[in-house]
């Protein structure tokens, strides 16, 4: 197979990773200077030319069109590395252009003091060391040794000229920082000879374990600038520099940050070389999660020790597009599929379920240390837990588990509790409601597993009535009254022939039980509306097996209808004779009953006979 020139690849890392770190970088040297800039008289220009002029001062894009023109120029000369003169060549130009550079930075600052333009150059050196260490992968692959000497002189280098630059210019690169930045260099460099010894087969397993451990090789090292980071913005104050925290010295890192993703396609480019081209490689976007995960925690830590919002946004929001990556790009490919469905077979699960139980891990962190919003992404990843296939399954759901939904519903009373919000009880007693229902064994009859539900739907809206006294909290109180009056109702006179495994007599008993637990529910909160719904259903139970009783005694005695109606007509009879004596209009008066139309209390009269 024809593979790709070095020069294709080194393309490939300066497009991927200059744009984005130029911008940001000017953006925060005119941020800094806006003041300045303004204050000075504008050039008796057209608004355009000075725009133009202001544009190219600011930015100064020839010092990139330089290193493009001048890299170009050694590609074309010495890219096929076909001859081992062709190689140090190559080597000798790199150096020797970032080494120009170099010396350039350092007299700008003595004696222009022009920090805005070096911060350009400083960052294009840097960018000549990644440089470096990706043009040499197929010698290494070719010729071991002329490779080994490549990667290993370009590391001295890079670190020899790193120093001398940073003492040539007086610039202050705190200890915390440094070390970090070395590690980087040496990833860049070193990794690839670790998987130089290693089989170069494709279908190596060794491998592709080994161009897949790049990207958390990258984070672990990008870890390690947690200790400076957690000394804040005082740690750089004094740097030598006009910069300030956060733009240096993390514009650096910005740099090296966005270089891990393209060495990571590279490298499998490169060291792993199977028929058919890229399309047969085994990279996946899944390879950079373990890396961008170790980015998340870096924002997170940056967030709250400078208590800068945007930074805690960013980092809470970093997992959802790590997951993105866990469900993008895979192809059909047969030794993609194969190392996909070895990873899976090694970690127990897919790259999407292994993503969301990390970013699980990362919100519970987040949560401790009380980060916004980060106790309700747990939530939600919690859920997606619950429902994501643990296998390689595309777009399919898995059976809800029981576990991951139990635990989003504890987190949520527990902050429910904890901070006075009824509605995150509530949504917690939902999620604990559903998972005690998906827990339940295989065995229990399938139609009493919504019966089960409601009522420990009823006791979770009961409880959270009782423990909150907010409009949310008293609705559930009545909302849950009714549910058990209906309850009350539907058993009363509802047709349960059917229902397997259920006594008669539980059946008889239920509404009675549930409206006397309605009545103590009531009294121990003082809440009238549960009382009269409890009364109700009592009532109605009363009715209903008087009604049933009086059925079966009717078709023992044969005149009962009769001799019922008779004793109604004798109650009525003794109502009218109260009437005609007054003593049923005293009673009524007695106890505030009987009101005359204006309002007040109607005055006494008897009824006197004819």
């Amino acid at each position: 197979m024809q593979r790709a020139v070095p020069g294709t690849r080194l393309v490939f890392l300066i497009v991927s990773v200059w744009p984005v770190a130029h911008l940001v970088t000017s953006r925060a040297f005119i941020m800094s200077h806006r003041d300045r800039v303004r204050g000075e008289p504008a050039p008796p220009l057209a608004e355009g030319a000075r725009g133009l002029v202001r544009l190219v001062c600011t930015s100064n894009p020839f010092y990139v069109l330089s290193a493009g023109l001048f890299l170009a120029g050694l590609w074309a000369s010495f890219g096929g590395q076909s001859r081992e003169i062709d190689t140090w060549a190559l080597m000798a130009g790199l150096a020797g252009y970032a080494l120009l550079l170099a010396v350039t930075a350092c007299l700008l600052v003595r004696f222009a003091g022009v920090w805005d333009d070096v911060r350009t150059v400083l960052l294009l050196v840097v960018l000549m060391f990644l440089a470096t260490s990706v043009t040499f992968d197929e010698v290494l692959v070719s010729n071991p040794e002329r490779g080994l000497a490549c990667f290993v002189g370009g590391l001295l280098f890079a670190v020899a000229l790193s120093e001398g630059v940073i003492r040539g210019i007086r610039l202050s690169l705190p200890a915390l920082f440094r070390g970090p930045y070395y590690l980087v260099l040496a990833l860049f460099f070193l990794y690839p000879l670790a998987l130089g010894t290693l089989p170069a087969n494709p279908h190596s397993e060794e491998l592709t374990w080994g161009l897949f451990g790049f990207s958390p090789a990258a984070g672990l090292v990008f870890l390690t600038l947690l200790p400076a980071i957690r000394r804040g913005p005082a740690y750089v104050r004094d740097n030598g520099s006009p910069w300030r925290w956060p733009f240096y010295p993390w514009a650096l890192f910005v740099v090296l940050g966005l270089a891990v993703p393209a060495r990571a396609f590279l490298l499998c480019w490169s060291m792993h070389v199977p028929e058919g081209g890229l399309d047969r490689i085994v990279f996946g976007p899944y390879f950079l999660v373990p890396f961008g995960l170790a980015i998340a925690v870096l924002l997170l830590e940056a967030g709250l020790v400078s208590s800068r919002p945007w930074a805690l946004r960013l980092a809470v929001a970093a997992p959802a597009g790590l997951v993105v990556l866990a469900v993008v790009g895979h192809r059909p490919d047969p030794i993609y599929q194969g190392f996909l469905e070895g990873l899976a077979d090694r970690l127990g699960a897919g790259p999407l379920y292994l993503t969301l139980l990390a970013s699980a891990s990362f919100y519970a962190y987040a949560a401790l240390r009380r980060t916004p919003l980060a106790a309700e992404a747990l939530t939600a990843t919690l859920v997606a837990l619950a429902v994501a296939p643990a296998g390689l399954e595309p777009g399919e759901l898995a059976a809800p588990r029981p576990l991951p939904i139990l635990a989003a519903g504890m987190l949520q009373f527990g902050l429910g509790l904890r901070r006075r919000h009824s509605w995150r009880c509530l949504l917690g007693g939902a999620c604990v409601v559903g998972a005690v229902v998906l827990a339940l064994p295989e065995e229990i009859d399938p139609a009493l597993r919504a019966p089960i539900a409601f009522h420990l739907a009823l006791i979770a809206l009961f409880l959270v009535g009782a423990e909150f006294d907010d409009a949310l909290g008293r609705a559930l109180r009545v909302g849950g009254g009714a549910l058990v009056l209906l309850a009350c109702l539907a058993a009363t006179f509802g047709s349960f022939e059917d229902a397997e495994g259920v006594a008669p007599w539980a059946l008889i008993v239920y509404p009675l039980v549930l409206a006397a637990a309605l009545a103590a529910y009531g009294l121990v909160l003082g809440h009238r509306p549960s009382l009269s719904l409890s009364a109700l259903a009592l009532a109605c139970w009363l009715g209903a097996v008087g009604w049933q009783g009086y059925a079966v005694l009717r078709e023992v005695v044969t005149g009962l209808d009769h001799m019922v109606l008779g004793l109604v007509l004798l109650g009525l009879a003794v109502l009218v004779s109260l009437a005609k004596s007054g003593a049923l209009s005293r009673w009524v008066a007695a106890r505030g009953w009987g009101l005359a139309p204006d309002g007040r209390r109607a005055p006494l009269r008897s009824v006197q006979p004819e």
